[in-house]
Parts: C-alpha cells; structure tokens; sequence
C-alpha cells in the first residue's frame, strides 16, 4: 500500500501525531509525509491512502492551508481513501463540533476522497501544547482503525471492507 500522510504543524504536536500514525502505517507498505504547505496535485497520484492533519485555529483549519485546496484540481483524489485528524486543546461538546479535522474531511470528500474512518481529534494541553499523554499511542490505535477499513480489492475487480466496526 502505498500512503501519503500530509500535515501542517505550527508547533509540532501535529507533526508528532503524524510521525506515530506513519510509524503504525510503515508494515503496510511505503509511507511518506510531507508538509501540506507542499502538497501539489502529483504527490496524489498513485496514493492507495491519504491521511491529512492539522491543528485547529479558531474552531477551523489554519489560514495558511487553506490555498493549497484551492489549488488542487476537482476530484483529483478519484475516490482515494482518505483520513483527517487535528490537534486541539479540549473544548465543551458545542465547541467540539468545529475542528479542523471536520473540515479537512470535508474538503477532501470535495475532491473525491473517500473517508474511511470518522476525523479525529488529539488533544494537546493548552493552547500550544504538548499532546497530554497517551495521544501519541491514541493515534497508532487510530491508525489500526484506518486499515481495518481500508478497501480490500477482490479478484472480481470489486472491493469488500475488512471489518464493520
């Protein structure tokens, strides 16, 4: 399998997250990641995964992301299956329904992806951090959860998904 996981990390907990998901996806097969600042239309060919994060600012997705979705072109993901996360610190239930990661799915299923597990968030102490302890291990869990959904192509040209939960 061949994954792509993209992030943007103002001060590095998401960096972190995304380190530990690609240490939990590296038996799969080749697992790169790169900064989503740099993520340009050919990084996106030939993914069998997308996995995408960032930290929430403000209840949405940090400015200085927001150019490089407009930049990629309609339905460049072609179906690819896709994963988000963010970075946050904890906030009430109401609050909780803004994240980044939320966002980013959104944006993703708009050029074609195909989410496969719900966003999640990891929670950092604070407003810069660090991830309060146990996140770091949260994410490779959350990684599992990815896999266990990943499309499985059959013989017939079809695709099953591994589990149901």
């Amino acid at each position: 399998m061949n994954t792509l996981i993209v992030h943007f990390s103002k001060f590095g907990n998401t960096q972190l997250v995304a380190g530990a998901i690609a240490e939990a996806l590296e038996t799969t097969g080749s697992v790169r990641v790169t900064s989503l600042e740099q993520l340009t239309p050919s990084d996106l060919a030939a993914v069998d995964l997308v996995v995408a994060g960032t930290p929430t600012h403000r209840m949405n997705m940090p400015e200085a992301i927001r150019p490089v979705f407009e930049a990629l072109p309609k339905h460049v993901l072609r179906a690819t299956p896709v994963a988000a996360f963010d970075t946050s610190y904890r906030m009430s239930a109401l609050l909780s329904r803004f994240t980044a990661a939320k966002k980013l799915a959104r944006k993703f299923r708009r050029l074609g992806g195909k989410i496969v597990v719900p966003p999640e968030t990891f929670h950092v102490e604070g407003r810069e951090g660090p991830l309060f302890e146990g996140e770091l291990e949260r994410a490779r869990e959350w990684a599992g959860a990815i896999l266990e959904r990943m499309p499985v192509p059959r013989t017939d040209g079809t695709e099953m998904v591994r589990s149901s939960k």
